[in-house]
C-alpha cells in the first residue's frame, strides 16, 4: 500500500468511515465532501448494437477538495451508494431507505408483515461521528 493510502486507511484504523465494517481488500478512499467529476453520456456502437455508457471527461467540479486532509477510508457498499451526496444528503438517503422498500418491494412489505423485518426510525449516525472524528 502507499503511503497516501496508507495515511488514508489509518484515519480509521482500517474501518469504514461511514458503517464502521473492517475494511477489506478493495476498499475506497470517498471525498468526504464530493469533488463531483464529469461525465458524459456517449452512444457505443462497438458490438453492433446501440447502448450508452457514461465516460469520465477528466473534469473536476470542485479540485480544490481533491486533498488527503478530504479523503476517508470507505467500504464499497457506502462509497458507491453515497456517490455525489455529502454528508448529510447521504444520511437523508439512508433515512429513505426503509420508506422507499415498503412502497416499492412486495418482499419487504410481506416480511415487516410477518415480523421479519422491524424498522427502527433512529437517526443516522455515522462511524466516524460515534468515534469523535472529524
Amino acid at each position: 500500500m502507499n503511503k497516501k493510502r496508507q495515511a488514508i486507511f489509518d484515519k480509521s484504523g482500517g474501518r469504514c468511515w461511514y458503517c464502521g465494517c473492517e475494511l477489506q481488500k478493495g476498499w475506497h478512499q470517498d471525498h468526504l465532501e464530493p469533488i463531483i467529476r464529469v461525465s458524459e453520456l456517449v452512444r457505443d456502437h462497438s458490438n453492433g448494437q446501440f447502448s450508452h455508457k457514461y465516460v469520465n471527461t477528466g473534469e473536476c467540479r470542485r479540485p480544490h477538495l481533491d486533498t488527503i486532509d478530504n479523503l476517508v477510508p470507505s467500504c464499497p457498499p457506502c462509497n458507491l451508494f453515497k456517490s455525489t451526496f455529502n454528508v448529510e444528503a447521504f444520511r437523508l438517503e439512508i433515512q429513505e431507505q426503509t420508506d422507499r422498500a415498503r412502497e416499492t418491494s412486495v418482499n419487504f412489505r410481506t416480511a415487516e408483515r410477518f415480523g421479519l423485518i422491524t424498522v427502527k426510525k433512529e437517526p443516522v449516525v455515522f462511524w466516524f461521528e460515534s468515534n469523535g472524528m472529524r
